[in-house]
């Protein structure tokens, strides 16, 4: 009888050995996938109910409604959004809009508008232009998709200059109503609903959302089905009244290509429209690699309106240049959202063990450019994300210089969304699970400034004038 309980507790300690040798494979295995996922990681954990002080239990009510939807959105942020575990970044009065989102969803009069107005309002909290209510996918006449807040745009070019609304096309003439309200009643408007990273984002949201039908009406404007009318001021003090159409609904997309390339002398000029990783990047990479061999040194890289994509389409063409990146830092948030629309299982295993997010520091030690490559890099307050990335590691890396005008994106801001539809609406939008670092610590993190400032338009001529000058 000793002798069976003996084989038992034995054979009990092996089945734990063996349970214990396989968690421990298991963390192993996560904590050197994050390894070879860049950086070396540290693991975090925070007791989830304080970040929170409400009850998600009631999610999924029935009858569903813009009460549900206001939850649903409220749990994904506070479950995936880095804010939430950064000290000192979540305003003071979060919990107060928070709470006035989730009063105001239980009103049975509001309208789909209202409540992605007030969802927009509530999303400003987490400073962040990433995360977005997107649209709907819904039959239209041009399409599938329509933007939750559009209500049409206004057929005219103006830019925001300090705090006034001037016409594009001669700089000199103002806007000072749009729809019979005042234009700075408009800007208060935007900055409510849409966070700007920094001034030169809210320069850009001022200059295009006040352009938009929902924003003129939501600040008291009127239009009609065909124009809204604005009125003018000239530099002679001539005030002037002017019906202004909506853009056709037909009027399509102005990118004509993604990429494309050519020489300018002995100059390899690269035009990036947006950032998408296929065969096109494939080629320019081989038409790079061809004029190293050939002898070329300088490059130029036009970003201007180029609104991000995928950041490995920006690596692989430095990378082709023989130029090593300097790396971001990151922080991830480890929430279920993350784990299944990311990819990385192994946060998942981590999740089990209660890390609620990992912090991977920014360097530019892996910085390198052994063929002593120079790059110009040209960007305009369009060059987002991915864009505003590639122009950071020239700059912080020291690969060469940024021409052009600021970014309205942070290099250091949240990103890499998420996809979310709203169970009640069907409204859908994104959400960023990861805060990214920008790569040099000692440079601005609110503003990638170019190291020379001109007007964009501009911005070709000077760099290729600049590296012709070059004395190298």
């Amino acid at each position: 009888m000793r002798y069976l309980k003996a084989r038992k507790r034995k054979k009990r300690l092996k089945i734990f050995l063996i349970l214990f040798l396989i968690i421990l494979a298991i963390i192993a295995t996560a904590v050197f996938a994050l390894w070879h996922f860049g950086g070396r990681p540290s693991l975090h954990s925070v007791d989830a109910s304080q970040m929170r002080t409400m009850d998600f239990l009631d999610i999924d009510m029935y009858p569903q409604s813009f009460a549900t939807d206001a939850l649903h959105l409220i749990r994904l942020a506070e479950e995936s959004h880095p804010i939430f575990v950064l000290g000192g970044w979540l305003p003071k009065d979060y919990e107060a809009i928070r709470d006035e989102f989730l009063i105001y969803a239980r009103n049975e009069d509001i309208t789909k508008l209202d409540f992605a107005f007030a969802a927009m309002r509530y999303i400003t909290t987490l400073r962040d232009s990433h995360t977005s209510l997107n649209g709907m996918n819904m039959p239209t006449e041009s399409g599938s998709w329509k933007p939750i807040i559009s209500g049409g745009r206004l057929d005219i070019d103006w830019q925001e200059q300090n705090g006034k609304l001037f016409l594009t096309d001669d700089d000199i003439t103002e806007v000072i109503e749009i729809g019979g309200v005042s234009v700075e009643q408009i800007f208060v408007v935007i900055d409510r609903y849409f966070y700007p990273e920094n001034e030169f984002c809210r320069r850009q949201n001022h200059s295009n959302l006040s352009r938009l039908g929902d924003i003129i009406e939501r600040a008291g404007g009127y239009m009609t089905n065909d124009s809204v009318q604005i009125t003018l001021v000239d530099n002679q003090g001539e005030v002037v009244t002017k019906d202004v159409p909506w853009v056709s609904e037909d009027a399509g997309s102005s990118r004509e290509f993604i990429i494309r390339h050519e020489m300018i002398d002995d100059i390899f000029f690269i035009d990036l429209r947006v950032f998408i990783y296929g065969e096109h990047i494939t080629e320019t990479v081989q038409a790079i690699e061809v004029a190293i061999e050939n002898g070329t040194r300088e490059f130029v890289i036009d970003l201007r309106g180029n609104s991000g994509g995928s950041s490995w389409a920006g690596e692989r063409l430095l990378g082709a240049m023989g130029i090593t990146i300097p790396q971001h830092g990151m922080l991830v948030r480890t929430s279920q959202l993350a784990i299944e629309q990311g990819g990385m299982w192994h946060l998942g295993i981590l999740n089990w063990f209660g890390v609620d997010y990992i912090i991977m520091p920014p360097t530019i030690d892996t910085a390198s450019n052994p063929d002593d490559i120079l790059v110009s890099v040209l960007t305009d307050a369009s060059s987002y994300s991915s864009a505003m990335w590639m122009a950071s590691w020239v700059q912080d890396g020291g690969f060469g210089n940024v021409i052009g005008s600021p970014s309205r994106n942070a290099p250091t801001s949240f990103g890499n969304v998420l996809q979310y539809t709203l169970p009640y609406s069907g409204i859908e939008g994104a959400i960023s699970y990861v805060q990214w670092l920008r790569p040099d610590e000692n440079a601005n993190p609110l503003v990638l400034m170019p190291d020379i400032l001109v007007h964009p338009k501009d911005a070709l001529d000077v760099a290729l004038e600049y590296l012709h000058n070059m004395n190298r």
